[in-house]
Formats: C-alpha cells, structure tokens, sequence
C-alpha cells in the first residue's frame, strides 16, 4: 500500500467520524505528542547529564593522577634530600674526628720535627699533617675557620723556629760554644711559641666539640622530620 492510498483512507476515516469523536482524537493526539516530546527531552537531558557526568568523572581522574604523581615527586625530592643532609653529616662528623686527629699528629710531628733539628739532622718523615689539618678544615668546616686557622699559624710558627734552630747547628758544626749559644737562643723562643700553641689547640678543640653536638641535633632534627612527613604521607 502506497503512501497516497494511506493518505486517502485516513481522510475518509476522519471525514467520516462524529463531530464530538474527531475533537477527542485531536486531544488525544496532542496528549500523545506532548507526551512523547516531553520523553524525548527528558531522554536527551538525561543523556547530556551522563555524557557530561562521565566527562568530569574523566577529568576528576586525571587531575588525581597528575596530583598523585606531584606528591610522590616531591617525596622522592625530600626522601632524596633527607638522604642528602645524613649523608653529608655522617661525611662531616667523620671528618671532624680526623680533624682533631691531625691536630695531635701534628704537634707528634713538631716534637719530632725539634728533636731531630736539635742534633742538626733533616727529618726522615716528610709527611706533614700541619697541611693536611688545614686542608681538612678547608673544605669541610668553614666553620672552624678561626680555629683551624690559629693553629695552623702556631705550629707553622713552631716548625719554621725549628727548621732555623737546624740550621744554625749546622753552621756551628763542632763548635761547641757556638752550638750552645745556638741552644740557648733557640730554647727561649720556643715556650712562648708552644704556649700559644697549647692555647690554640684548646681553642680548637672546644670549637669542634661545639660543632660536632651541633651536627649530631641537625642530623637528629633532619630524622625527625623525615619521619613526621612519611608519617603524613601514609595517614594521607
């Protein structure tokens, strides 16, 4: 059946209805299409809703896992930071110790340094912890600048009046007057210049006990925190 033949019989159907029918199928035909207009917008609002539900539910995820990588950035950052400041710690409280180490080693080798330039003889051991205290005080510990600095000064001091008291015995040979008159030039000199040194090695001494209970609270401060924010991080 073709469409104008459908058309035809729904006109003699209407054309034939009662009056009072014809304006109830009118009612019931915009009831009908009100009806199935108010479905469709429904549907189509119902679907926009998801549509846009789903695309800030994919956004909403994205932001958490760009957040969720931010956070463990920054942890590894302070994780590898924390490390960091230990390690440097353990580095400088190891480095203290040879610190103070070189500073005895070096007034053992002023004493040996003496000995030996007393009989006008060279030194056999031509190590020099008097440089490498100063070197170690350098690089590691500006800090102690003033103290290490003292005390390299007072036993270079001690080690030059040393080196010229070899010297002059050299030159008295076996002149005997000659090499106690050396003697007893030299030995003037060097109480004052061990008593300087005396004072300097207290000086630093004290100075690198004060630095060494600082490190230890730094390090202890730095642990403590460490664990404060691991803690926030798991109870995140």
């Amino acid at each position: 059946m073709d469409k104008d033949t459908i058309q035809q019989i729904a006109a003699q159907v209407v054309a034939q209805l009662p009056l009072g029918l014809l304006m109830i199928v009118n009612v019931v035909i915009a009831a009908l299409v009100s009806a199935l207009t108010a479905l469709g917008v429904s549907y189509f609002r119902t679907r926009g809703q998801n549509l846009a539900t789903k695309h800030d539910f994919e956004e909403l995820q994205k932001q958490l896992k760009a957040n969720t990588e931010l956070v463990e950035t920054i942890k590894s950052e302070v994780s590898q930071r924390d490390w960091a400041q230990r390690e440097w710690t353990n580095l400088r409280r190891v480095k203290l110790e040879a610190l103070l180490e070189k500073m005895h080693e070096s007034e053992a080798y002023l004493d040996r340094l003496r000995s030996s330039c007393n009989r006008g003889e060279p030194l056999d051991d031509k190590r020099d912890p008097i440089n490498e205290l100063d070197a170690i005080g350098t690089l590691y510990f500006p800090e102690l600048r003033n103290a290490v600095s003292d005390f390299y000064q007072r036993s270079k001091g001690i080690a030059v009046t040393a080196l010229d008291l070899g010297q002059a015995i050299s030159k008295a040979g076996n002149d005997l007057d000659a090499r106690q008159s050396v003697y007893d030039t030299y030995n003037l000199r060097f109480p004052a210049l061990y008593n300087e040194l005396v004072y300097a090695r207290h000086d630093l001494t004290t100075a690198a006990r004060s630095l060494l209970e600082r490190i230890m609270n730094v390090d202890e401060g730095a642990a403590q925190k460490s664990d404060e924010r691991r803690s926030e991080g798991a109870d995140g």
